[in-house]
């Protein structure tokens, strides 16, 4: 049977894009992979991952990876992206034909499920489910690895701002100090996130504004 499980990573960060993926693999790898180590990224190290990463992209069948930039967040709702990411990974899925999708649940999938109903699938679109399947866990590892690797760039070019999630003193300070002296935002910064109100004003922009 092959399976397909799909998650992100950096839904909530407030500094560079949310990566969604995709991992098509057959159910008997699926269960190698957990048995190798596989599971939910936020539990594994960086090390790890990227050695599990490896492992996935070689026991897949295929991955799957849709990037959503900070404009596109800035412009349209969050949760309606992740959902047209979702699709698009399982549009590009279908020459595989996967019987069951698995998907990490953010909010109401309604439509998530039914697209995976038209089109003959099992449609496993629950909480947590990147801790309960591994299919699903592979794809937050990928999704992970491969937004750090993007963060990596991003601090070449930027500076040091931390893990880019507005928890993160080292995220937040280093946006006041860009803001202390930039004229404009940098691209990277996601500008319709509330906690700029308060620490970079003239960043902030609200989804129904310009």
């Amino acid at each position: 049977m092959i399976l397909l499980g799909i998650d992100e990573a950096g839904r909530g960060s407030i500094i560079g894009p949310m990566i969604v993926a995709g991992v098509i693999v057959e159910d008997h790898k699926a269960d190698l992979l957990a048995k190798l180590g596989v599971k939910d990224s936020k539990k594994l190290t960086r090390r790890k991952r990227e050695e599990l990463f490896k492992l996935i992209a070689y026991y897949s069948v295929s991955v799957i990876v849709v990037k959503v930039l900070p404009q596109d967040i800035d412009r349209e709702n969050l949760n309606e992206l992740t959902y047209d990411s979702v699709i698009k990974i399982i549009q590009l899925s279908l020459p595989y034909r996967p019987s069951k999708i698995t998907v990490d649940k953010v909010g109401k999938e309604e439509r998530v499920i039914e697209f995976i109903k038209e089109i003959g699938s099992e449609a496993n679109v629950v909480h947590n489910a990147d801790v309960l399947f591994p299919e699903c866990s592979a794809a937050s590892i990928v999704a992970k690895v491969i937004r750090d690797k993007v963060t990596d760039t991003l601090k070449e070019i930027y500076g040091d701002f931390g893990s880019g999630y507005p928890g993160d003193s080292k995220t937040i300070s280093w946006i006041k100090s860009t803001y202390s002296r930039a004229d404009k935002p940098p691209p990277i910064i996601r500008r319709s996130w509330k906690i700029l109100q308060e620490i970079a004003p003239n960043y902030y922009i609200s989804k129904h504004g310009h």
